[in-house]
């Protein structure tokens, strides 16, 4: 059971994102432990509401999480894959060689 006082606790934050919330929490006049907390209650709500964690977790590019959702792509055309050069002839043609 979760109760509504507060847990003290250190994490280790990389350079660039100490530097964002650094600059952030100057530009609104606020604290870095202010800033960080609204950042991190932000983010679980987005979590917690928002796009569904796909296998692997999240994957962070040019500073911002993108999901890859995982999609059916039905079942093998093929009858066995065991054949590597019989696959490689249906799926390229007999050039392939």
């Amino acid at each position: 059971m979760l109760s509504s006082s507060c847990m003290r606790a250190t994490i280790t934050v990389d350079g660039e994102l100490a530097e964002r919330i650094e600059r952030l929490s100057q530009e609104r006049a606020t604290s870095f432990e202010n800033l960080a907390r609204a950042a991190l209650r932000e983010g679980l709500e987005h979590f917690a509401g928002g796009t569904p964690r796909a296998e692997g977790g999240p994957e962070k590019t040019s500073g911002r999480i993108s999901y890859t959702h995982p999609v059916s792509l039905g079942g093998c055309l093929l009858e066995s894959l065991a054949d590597v050069a019989g696959v490689l002839a249906a799926a390229e043609g007999e050039g392939f060689k």
